[in-house]
């Protein structure tokens, strides 16, 4: 189970994140710390949904039997994980307090605490909105 683990999301969510953060790094001012911890955790979080998502759909299709609670736990967790993974990609806070709380890992809560405090005054930084237009002025 950990080798599938391994090849089927530390594995990629690794390569994204080195992918990822170098194209954060190019936009990105120089003073802001790097974030390729927090896109492997997000991305991790994103896969596992997205796989919990395959299986749920496998499940409906391929049952034999009412499926109908099995799937729909599958998809509940696909959610869990999957969701706050997508915003989490997008450095939004909320997602990186859900997903370090979802992972369910003790080791990963305090090191996604010290790594998220360090970087919290940076989540939403991209998402300040600016207005399209002023207001007309007479």
């Amino acid at each position: 189970m950990n080798g599938l683990f391994l090849v089927l999301v530390a594995l990629p969510a690794a390569l994204i994140s080195f992918v990822l953060e170098g194209r954060r790094k190019k936009t990105a001012p120089a003073r802001q710390l790097p974030f390729t911890w927090g896109y492997f955790v997000a991305v991790s979080s994103f896969l596992l949904g997205f796989y919990l998502l395959l299986a749920a759909v496998y499940l409906a299709l391929s049952a034999e039997q009412d499926s109908g609670p099995g799937t729909s736990l599958l998809l509940f967790l696909a959610g869990v994980w999957g969701i706050p993974g997508f915003y989490a990609i997008k450095r939004k806070r909320w997602a990186w307090v859900v997903t370090t709380i979802v992972s369910l890992n003790p080791v990963w809560w305090i090191a996604n605490t010290v790594y998220g405090r360090n970087r919290w005054d940076e989540f939403d930084a991209e998402d300040v909105r600016r207005p399209v237009s002023a207001p007309a002025s007479i």
